[in-house]
């Protein structure tokens, strides 16, 4: 049901609370990166619902096609994007990640 009602929040982010979880991701480690960015696009890339068909899917797209989804910027919208795709598989994929990796997971769920 938590999950529920974070997925919710998360469609519905300001502008601030998006600046909020970017400003989390910025401070992960780059190996944590290197780990987390190929799961997250992943993740964004099974979005069947249309979310990702807006200004963040074509920056996640573009970032992929000039490979640069493994920088700080990459990761603040793959982690944007998967979170609006499907907040449960990216909430565990962090859990089971590095311990920077579990504190975001605690971050975000503050923001929201």
């Amino acid at each position: 049901m938590e999950i529920l009602k974070i997925q919710e929040k998360i469609t519905n982010l300001t502008d601030e609370q998006i600046n909020s979880l970017y400003s989390f991701a910025s401070r992960v480690t780059q190996e944590t990166i290197d780990e987390l960015a190929p799961i997250l696009l992943e993740t964004c890339l099974k979005a069947e619902s249309g979310i990702l068909k807006n200004e963040l899917g074509r920056v996640i797209f573009h970032l992929q096609k000039t490979e640069r989804l493994n920088t700080r910027i990459g990761f603040e919208k793959l982690l944007h994007g998967a979170l609006k795709v499907d907040t449960k598989e990216v909430f565990k994929v962090l859990e089971s990640g590095a311990s920077d990796a579990k504190d975001l997971v605690g971050r975000i769920k503050l923001v929201l």
